[in-house]
């Protein structure tokens, strides 16, 4: 049986420590306050029979501190989360309990990270806690969205079912992902193409060019002098260029990390000409998700509305959703509060005016996240295609510019020999 060691407060307030032995955390929290004991300190050991192991195996001693030391060592990331609730969802599905599933988990899985995220939940399981709360101390797995969603489901007793829809919202954010770094293969690997023929010629070709045409006096064409100017340029101040560039973009993300400066970027952002729209409509898809799936499992509608809002990244928007949650709290539609907000079109607000009306908003707010899904797609493939366009031009202008340049010296070059 595992061995605890506690400091505690007792009735007096004095400081006693100890030790017990207990099935679990809980077990030992509840000796305890038998005791009337507030514990401080609790940490669980394996046992006399462990101790005494230990201190007669050092070898073993040292694995097991190796190994815990390498348990710390793991860090969670975003990346684990999909993964992870769609392994939940399944247990769940199949009737187990969240507390058993996440046991289950924390002995089987392979991946140490699941493994290692499924122990510390079921650690906080064991303490009392909700699963919620054990989300909600770990914000670098899961944002505030899924853990407001989660709670949702724990209170309307739903939590398959929302564990479901957010494995299929994550896995519907992580396609349009995939659609961008898939689509963009292609265009960033001809700027490398086109990076790479413009640096040989400048540092390797035009050089040679450029002493072989001196050494026979010819003029160099136009062409040539431009190319050799952008040479050295690059070469003379190339690096200013760099270091200028670098801390400017390192200045913006600093500036982009205070609370002022985040809320200023968030407002630029949806204001960027083209890219703007793009911004926003993906926000209010995200709005129109949380909103249908909290309303269709039984919350309220402010209450909905005020964990909706912790669901958007973008804090200008968030502000505008608060205002418009303020609205409806003093009565206003849900139409007229969100068209306050300027983020919604009106085939959205048409939308919400007939859900009003027919008492049932849901089946309007999914469909309306359908629609926006489809506006991102189709804005996707459209801007990515004219970034393809783009960068086949430039890409086609600098290796004309490059072939004009070298044409017209080897003509240059045949006129001086010809002359000579």
């Amino acid at each position: 049986m595992p061995t605890f060691h506690y400091k505690a407060k007792d009735s007096d307030g004095a400081t006693v420590s100890g030790k017990l032995e207990a099935v679990n955390r809980r077990a030992a929290t509840q000796q305890l306050a038998r005791r009337k004991l507030r514990p401080t300190i609790l940490s669980e050991n394996a046992g006399k029979s462990s101790e005494g192991k230990s201190a007669e195996n050092p070898i073993s001693a040292w694995i097991q501190a190796r190994s815990s030391s390498q348990e710390k060592e793991i860090k969670f990331s975003r990346k684990v989360a999909l993964p992870f609730l769609s392994t939940i969802k399944e247990l769940l599905g199949c009737g187990i309990q969240a507390g058993d599933a996440l046991q289950m988990l924390s002995t089987r899985l392979n991946d140490p990270r699941q493994k290692k995220l499924a122990s510390v939940l079921w650690d906080d399981l064991r303490q009392g806690k909700s699963l919620s709360d054990g989300f909600r101390n770990l914000p670098d797995v899961f944002d505030e969205s899924v853990v407001n969603l989660v709670e949702a489901g724990e209170a309307t007793g739903n939590l398959s079912n929302v564990l479901d829809r957010i494995v299929t919202n994550m896995e519907e954010r992580r396609a349009i992902q995939n659609k961008l770094t898939a689509a963009l293969a292609y265009p960033l690997f001809l700027i490398g193409i086109c990076i790479a023929l413009v640096f040989l010629f400048l540092f390797y070709l035009l050089p040679q060019i450029q002493d072989l045409l001196t050494s026979l006096g010819s003029k160099l064409p136009l062409a040539t002098r431009i190319l050799i100017g952008l040479s050295e340029f690059t070469l003379g101040y190339g690096w200013i260029v760099l270091i200028l560039l670098v801390g400017g973009i390192g200045s913006i993300l600093s500036w982009r990390k205070t609370a002022v400066g985040r809320m200023k970027f968030d407002q630029l952002m949806i204001r960027v000409p083209l890219m703007g729209k793009f911004f926003r409509d993906t926000q209010v898809m995200v709005i129109t998700q949380t909103l249908a799936l909290l309303l269709e499992n039984g919350i309220t509608m402010v209450q909905s509305l005020h964990m909706t809002e912790r669901s958007v990244s973008n804090l200008w928007m968030r502000k505008s959703l608060v205002e418009a949650r303020s609205k409806v709290v003093e009565g206003a539609s849900l139409s007229s509060a969100f068209k306050s907000t300027g983020y919604f079109d009106e085939m959205a607000l048409d939308i919400f005016t007939v859900g009003e009306n027919t008492g049932n908003i849901v089946p309007g707010l999914k469909q309306m996240t359908a629609q926006y899904n489809e506006f991102i797609d189709k804005f996707i493939k459209n801007f990515l295609g004219i970034i393809s366009i783009g960068v086949l031009l430039t890409a086609f202008s600098f290796v004309a510019l490059i072939a004009f340049g070298i044409i017209s010296s080897v003509f240059q070059l045949s006129s001086g020999l010809s002359a000579g």
